[in-house]
């Protein structure tokens, strides 16, 4: 009897000692479900055709008119990958601390899955790791399990959210894309126009035509920067994700800890920089 109990004991503070051991897992997970930058630049390539319709005519505004139509289908679909990513994280952040949690209420809206968007980057291979990540926080959805499942998730998870977050950057680079082609199409507009004002008639007009020149310059190099920001704090939601599948016997080693709390400081940092832009 006293030998069963010695056991309990050791088992409990075992278990104990994991609950403290877990805390960088927890506060990374957190800093990377609050990841900044994903929605506001998947809607900003979704308003695409609003900023650039006073600028293109004749064809080049028939193909933009279509290319609008296709964004604004696809725009959904690229809100839920992040969501699903966001939920994951936000999952694991809950899992590895020490109260039972029930995220059902936010799996409803991704459980119908996304389609494959090819031109955008957005094959059947991410379509799927989406699906199978909303999946799996399905099946996590309501938990009392103690944090030593957090094993369990992540080795799970680690995949298709890789896959996943891969094509989250996909989407980004074609943001980006994107948005180097609007600013080329409105700025090459207005140098055009520009070379065919006589200043000394029309001062006024070249006037406010260089201030408007200026002010769009400035909105599209703060746009650059926010894709570029955004790069990297999903690339590196997927290297320390990695470093947690690599490790799943070492979180409580101090390096794993170490390397968790840089990639969360990297990510709060990140974030504030998008949010100051």
């Amino acid at each position: 009897m006293k030998f069963f109990q010695i056991t309990i004991a050791f088992t409990l503070t075992l278990l104990l000692l994991g609950c403290t051991n877990l805390k960088e897992v927890q506060d990374f997970a957190g800093q990377s479900a609050a990841l900044s930058g994903y929605t506001e630049l998947t809607t900003r390539f979704r308003d695409t055709y609003y900023r650039e319709q006073p600028y293109v005519s004749g064809e080049a505004a028939q193909l933009a008119q279509q290319n609008d139509a296709r964004r604004k289908a696809a725009y959904e679909d690229l809100l839920k990958i992040h969501q699903t990513a966001a939920l994951y994280m936000q999952t694991l952040a809950k899992l590895a601390g020490d109260k039972s949690f029930d995220v059902s209420p936010n799996i409803d809206s991704l459980s119908s899955g996304i389609k494959s968007y090819p031109e955008l980057g957005i094959d059947k291979t991410q379509a799927d790791a989406t699906s199978g990540l909303a999946k799996i926080l399905a099946k996590w959805a309501t938990s009392s399990y103690l944090q030593y499942a957090v094993r369990d998730f992540i080795k799970e998870g680690n995949e298709p959210l890789q896959t996943t977050l891969d094509g989250m950057k996909k989407l980004v680079d074609y943001y980006q894309k994107t948005n180097d082609n609007e600013w080329k199409t409105i700025n090459g507009l207005l140098e055009v126009e520009l070379s065919f004002v006589d200043e000394s008639d029309s001062k006024l007009l070249a006037t406010l035509a260089r201030a408007h020149q200026q002010t769009k310059a400035f909105e599209y190099e703060q746009a650059d920067k926010k894709y570029q920001e955004a790069k990297k704090g999903i690339q590196t939601i997927a290297k320390g994700h990695q470093l947690l599948f690599d490790n799943l016997d070492k979180l409580s080693k101090q390096e794993i800890k170490d390397s968790l709390k840089q990639f969360s400081r990297d990510i709060k940092d990140i974030n504030k920089h998008i949010e100051s832009m």
